[in-house]
Protein backbone atom coordinates (compact mmCIF):
# COMPACT_ATOMS: atom_id res chain seq x y z
CA UNK A 1 0.00 0.00 0.00
CA UNK A 2 1.29 3.41 -0.87
CA UNK A 3 -0.25 5.43 1.99
CA UNK A 4 -2.78 5.12 4.79
CA UNK A 5 -5.18 8.06 4.56
CA UNK A 6 -7.84 9.14 7.05
CA UNK A 7 -10.48 11.22 5.32
CA UNK A 8 -13.69 12.71 6.63
CA UNK A 9 -15.89 15.77 6.47
CA UNK A 10 -15.59 17.87 9.61
CA UNK A 11 -17.27 20.94 11.07
CA UNK A 12 -15.23 24.03 11.92
CA UNK A 13 -15.47 23.04 15.59
CA UNK A 14 -13.99 19.58 14.92
CA UNK A 15 -17.00 17.26 14.77
CA UNK A 16 -17.44 14.45 12.20
CA UNK A 17 -21.06 13.89 13.18
CA UNK A 18 -23.59 15.78 15.23
CA UNK A 19 -25.48 14.51 18.25
CA UNK A 20 -27.27 11.28 17.43
CA UNK A 21 -24.83 10.59 14.56
CA UNK A 22 -26.42 13.21 12.30
CA UNK A 23 -24.23 14.10 9.32
CA UNK A 24 -26.61 16.10 7.13
CA UNK A 25 -24.88 19.41 7.82
CA UNK A 26 -21.50 17.93 6.80
CA UNK A 27 -22.33 16.48 3.41
CA UNK A 28 -24.16 19.33 1.67
CA UNK A 29 -21.18 19.83 -0.67
CA UNK A 30 -21.93 16.40 -2.19
CA UNK A 31 -25.03 18.04 -3.73
CA UNK A 32 -23.79 21.58 -4.35
CA UNK A 33 -22.54 21.50 -7.93
CA UNK A 34 -23.10 20.43 -11.50
CA UNK A 35 -20.49 17.65 -11.84
CA UNK A 36 -22.38 14.36 -11.64
CA UNK A 37 -20.55 11.43 -10.02
CA UNK A 38 -21.72 7.84 -9.83
CA UNK A 39 -19.60 5.81 -7.47
CA UNK A 40 -21.50 2.52 -7.33
CA UNK A 41 -24.38 0.78 -9.02
CA UNK A 42 -27.63 1.42 -7.21
CA UNK A 43 -26.35 4.53 -5.42
CA UNK A 44 -27.70 7.95 -6.25
CA UNK A 45 -25.38 10.28 -8.12
CA UNK A 46 -23.52 13.05 -6.30
CA UNK A 47 -23.51 16.56 -7.78
CA UNK A 48 -20.35 18.35 -6.66
CA UNK A 49 -18.54 21.41 -7.87
CA UNK A 50 -15.60 20.70 -10.21
CA UNK A 51 -12.77 21.02 -7.63
CA UNK A 52 -14.52 18.69 -5.16
CA UNK A 53 -15.50 16.24 -7.89
CA UNK A 54 -11.92 16.05 -9.18
CA UNK A 55 -10.52 15.37 -5.69
CA UNK A 56 -13.22 12.80 -4.99
CA UNK A 57 -12.60 10.95 -8.28
CA UNK A 58 -8.85 10.91 -7.67
CA UNK A 59 -9.34 9.53 -4.14
CA UNK A 60 -11.68 6.80 -5.35
CA UNK A 61 -9.28 5.80 -8.14
CA UNK A 62 -6.29 5.45 -5.81
CA UNK A 63 -8.07 3.60 -2.95
CA UNK A 64 -7.43 -0.13 -2.87
CA UNK A 65 -8.95 -0.94 0.53
CA UNK A 66 -11.14 0.67 3.18
CA UNK A 67 -10.85 0.31 6.96
CA UNK A 68 -13.79 1.05 9.25
CA UNK A 69 -14.92 0.26 12.77
CA UNK A 70 -17.91 -1.85 13.69
CA UNK A 71 -19.96 1.19 14.71
CA UNK A 72 -19.65 2.82 11.26
CA UNK A 73 -20.22 -0.58 9.66
CA UNK A 74 -23.51 -0.92 11.58
CA UNK A 75 -24.59 2.68 10.86
CA UNK A 76 -24.02 2.28 7.09
CA UNK A 77 -24.72 -1.45 6.75
CA UNK A 78 -21.15 -1.81 5.54
CA UNK A 79 -21.87 0.78 2.85
CA UNK A 80 -24.28 -1.85 1.50
CA UNK A 81 -21.30 -3.70 0.03
CA UNK A 82 -20.42 -0.82 -2.30
CA UNK A 83 -17.93 1.65 -0.81
CA UNK A 84 -17.64 3.63 -4.02
CA UNK A 85 -14.83 1.87 -5.80
CA UNK A 86 -15.58 -1.78 -5.11
CA UNK A 87 -12.44 -2.14 -2.98
CA UNK A 88 -12.40 -4.58 -0.04
CA UNK A 89 -13.45 -3.39 3.41
CA UNK A 90 -11.61 -4.34 6.61
CA UNK A 91 -13.82 -3.96 9.69
CA UNK A 92 -12.36 -3.62 13.18
CA UNK A 93 -14.63 -5.50 15.57
CA UNK A 94 -14.43 -7.92 18.47
CA UNK A 95 -17.41 -9.82 17.08
CA UNK A 96 -18.01 -10.26 13.37
CA UNK A 97 -21.64 -9.95 12.30
CA UNK A 98 -23.41 -13.19 11.37
CA UNK A 99 -23.73 -11.99 7.77
CA UNK A 100 -22.71 -9.04 5.63
CA UNK A 101 -23.99 -7.35 2.47
CA UNK A 102 -23.25 -8.78 -0.95
CA UNK A 103 -20.67 -6.87 -2.94
CA UNK A 104 -17.07 -6.31 -1.98
CA UNK A 105 -15.05 -8.72 0.16
CA UNK A 106 -15.16 -8.04 3.90
CA UNK A 107 -12.45 -8.93 6.39
CA UNK A 108 -13.19 -8.76 10.11
CA UNK A 109 -10.37 -8.33 12.63
CA UNK A 110 -10.23 -7.25 16.24
CA UNK A 111 -7.57 -4.53 16.34
CA UNK A 112 -6.44 -1.54 14.31
CA UNK A 113 -2.80 -2.57 13.65
CA UNK A 114 -3.95 -5.92 12.27
CA UNK A 115 -6.63 -4.17 10.19
CA UNK A 116 -4.08 -1.76 8.69
CA UNK A 117 -1.66 -4.64 7.96
CA UNK A 118 -4.45 -6.58 6.23
CA UNK A 119 -5.50 -3.46 4.30
CA UNK A 120 -1.90 -3.04 3.11
CA UNK A 121 -2.00 -6.56 1.67
CA UNK A 122 -5.38 -6.08 0.02
CA UNK A 123 -4.62 -2.62 -1.41
CA UNK A 124 -1.42 -3.65 -3.16
CA UNK A 125 0.03 -0.55 -4.85
CA UNK A 126 -3.01 1.59 -4.02
CA UNK A 127 -3.86 3.56 -0.86
CA UNK A 128 -5.82 2.48 2.17
CA UNK A 129 -8.65 4.75 3.32
CA UNK A 130 -9.51 4.85 7.02
CA UNK A 131 -13.05 6.01 7.78
CA UNK A 132 -14.53 6.83 11.16
CA UNK A 133 -13.38 8.54 14.30
CA UNK A 134 -12.21 5.84 16.67
CA UNK A 135 -10.34 3.76 14.11
CA UNK A 136 -8.60 6.84 12.65
CA UNK A 137 -7.57 8.01 16.14
CA UNK A 138 -6.21 4.56 17.01
CA UNK A 139 -4.29 4.42 13.71
CA UNK A 140 -2.82 7.86 14.43
CA UNK A 141 -1.85 6.79 17.96
CA UNK A 142 -0.15 3.66 16.56
CA UNK A 143 1.84 5.72 14.04
CA UNK A 144 0.02 4.08 11.11
CA UNK A 145 -1.49 7.15 9.41
CA UNK A 146 0.43 8.88 6.62
CA UNK A 147 -2.12 11.49 5.54
CA UNK A 148 -5.15 13.24 7.03
CA UNK A 149 -7.63 14.64 4.51
CA UNK A 150 -10.17 17.01 6.01
CA UNK A 151 -13.18 18.29 4.10
CA UNK A 152 -13.78 21.31 6.31
CA UNK A 153 -17.41 22.39 6.14
CA UNK A 154 -18.37 25.92 7.20
CA UNK A 155 -20.72 24.96 10.02
CA UNK A 156 -20.37 24.95 13.80
CA UNK A 157 -22.23 21.94 15.18
CA UNK A 158 -21.64 22.77 18.85
CA UNK A 159 -21.69 19.12 19.91
CA UNK A 160 -21.29 15.68 18.44
CA UNK A 161 -18.54 13.19 17.69
CA UNK A 162 -15.06 14.75 17.56
CA UNK A 163 -12.53 13.35 15.14
CA UNK A 164 -9.21 13.07 16.97
CA UNK A 165 -10.20 13.97 20.53
CA UNK A 166 -8.19 11.92 23.03
CA UNK A 167 -5.37 11.14 20.59
CA UNK A 168 -1.85 10.93 21.93
CA UNK A 169 -0.15 14.14 21.10
CA UNK A 170 1.36 16.18 19.97
CA UNK A 171 1.38 14.81 16.44
CA UNK A 172 2.95 17.23 14.00
CA UNK A 173 1.43 17.72 10.56
CA UNK A 174 2.74 19.34 7.40
CA UNK A 175 1.39 22.61 6.12
CA UNK A 176 -1.88 21.85 4.33
CA UNK A 177 -2.45 21.47 0.64
CA UNK A 178 -5.64 23.49 0.17
CA UNK A 179 -8.39 23.09 -2.44
CA UNK A 180 -11.38 25.40 -2.21
CA UNK A 181 -14.78 24.06 -3.15
CA UNK A 182 -18.33 25.30 -2.85
CA UNK A 183 -19.43 24.82 0.75
CA UNK A 184 -16.17 23.05 1.68
CA UNK A 185 -12.43 23.56 1.94
CA UNK A 186 -10.38 20.42 1.33
CA UNK A 187 -7.20 20.23 3.41
CA UNK A 188 -4.51 17.56 3.05
CA UNK A 189 -1.95 17.13 5.82
CA UNK A 190 0.97 14.72 5.84
CA UNK A 191 1.74 13.20 9.24
CA UNK A 192 5.30 14.17 10.06
CA UNK A 193 7.59 11.50 11.46
CA UNK A 194 10.37 12.27 13.94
Amino acid sequence: MTQVIANLAMSVDGFIAGPGDGCEDLFGFYEDGSAELRVADGWPAFHMDEPSATLFQEAVARTGCHVMGRRLYDLTNGWDGHPGNEAPIVVVTHEAPPSHPEGVPYVFTDDVPTAIARARELAGDLDGAVAGGSVARQALDAGLLDVIDVSLVPVVLGAGIPWFAGARGPVRLSDPVVHEGRGVTHLRYRVLRD
